[in-house]
């Protein structure tokens, strides 16, 4: 029975009015494995299956004969783009390198061919309905569409895609990365996007961003290694091995009497820049006590702490401020003690 209007054959297909020739043939191709009699033994299964390939013929031919006299948009050459997030490691977007990705995709589930159901070799109870064959609806009992009104089935959602339709399938990439991929850089692969109905792929684009590293922290666009370092060093003055991406040891010098928290730069060690070359990397030379001391070290330390006796305005000039604001005897704290109640 052909449908009175492309209205109702959109209906007959589950289908908006606006839908492209495209989707109408996902559509014939969903419904007709569902309905098609040998796959579904139910009493209106032939009849539903007709009304479907009616629907489909008269939508198609509809379209073959307007395309000559309408300005119909072209079939797109490809599918569209795909974007996916490049987790990269600090060294591989400096260095660059061979990496395997694994992608997921969309693809019609193999066990219902898309359809999202399963058909049973023998009826039941139809679970939205309870066997009445009616739901509840907003006017009050209406034919339950589950089951067609007759309070069974023989179909029932496919178990491995939960009646979507869809699995997903997971797919490996081997990709050449660049060096300087600078975070939110992106790398277009031609056509190895997932393949989406009968066109050729589109563009895979990876957009790289940076794992967390156990050593290097990335502060904004720039690159930070903390390095501890031993009080006595610092105080002493002394080279300290830094650390440097790509497995390297780059050595600076610390000046003597360096005893607080001290930041340095090491020029082209960092991040690679859009500009080209490489920006800075800031070193953090974090400073570190002994946490056991034995008899004879404290010996030296207290000749040591004798020896820098009486030079507290020199060597502790904060300290020396504040014992002169806060420990020295002011003449209203005299004042104050001198008086005697009664």
């Amino acid at each position: 029975m052909q449908p009175a209007t492309r209205a109702d054959a959109f209906a007959a297909l589950e289908l908006d009015p606006d839908a492209l020739p495209q989707e109408i043939k996902r559509a014939f191709r969903r419904l007709a494995m569902r309905w098609h009699p040998d796959r579904n033994r139910g009493e209106d299964a032939a009849e539903r299956f007709r009304q479907i390939k009616a629907a489909h013929d008269y939508l198609v031919r509809g379209d073959d004969e307007a395309a000559p006299a309408a300005e119909a948009e072209p079939a797109p050459s490809r599918g569209p783009d795909q974007e996916e997030t490049l987790w990269l490691d600090i060294e591989e977007a400096i260095f660059g390198g061979v990496l395997t990705l694994e992608l997921e995709r969309a693809e019609a589930c193999g066990d219902c061919g898309g359809s999202g159901r399963i058909t049973l070799t023998s009826s039941r109870m139809c679970g939205c309905c309870g066997g009445s064959g009616r739901v509840r609806g907003k006017g009050g009992l209406v034919r339950c569409d589950a089951c067609g009104g007759r309070g069974y089935s023989a179909e029932v959602a496919c178990e491995r895609c939960g009646g979507s339709g869809e699995a997903r399938a997971g797919r490996k990439l081997r990709v050449t990365v660049p060096a300087g991929m600078w975070p939110g850089r992106r790398l277009r692969l031609a056509g190895k996007a997932a393949p989406v109905g009968d066109v050729p792929p589109g563009d895979l684009l990876l957009v790289s961003q940076l794992r967390l590293h156990g050593l290097f922290a990335l502060r904004g666009d720039a690159l930070e290694v903390t390095v501890p370092v031993p009080l006595f060093d610092l105080l002493a003055g002394s080279a300290v091995s830094v650390p440097v991406p790509g497995g390297g040891v780059e050595m600076v010098s610390v000046a003597a009497g360096t005893a607080t928290e001290t930041q340095l730069v090491l020029a082209g060690h960092g991040l690679p820049l859009r500009s080209g070359g490489r920006g800075d990397l800031a070193v953090v030379l974090q400073p570190v006590l002994p946490e056991r001391l034995g008899k004879t070290d404290v010996a030296a330390l207290r000749v040591l702490q004798e020896r820098l006796a009486g030079r507290e305005a020199k060597l502790y000039p904060a300290l020396a401020d504040w014992r002169a604001r806060w420990l020295a005897p002011s003449p209203a704290r005299r004042r104050g003690k001198s008086c005697k109640k009664g």
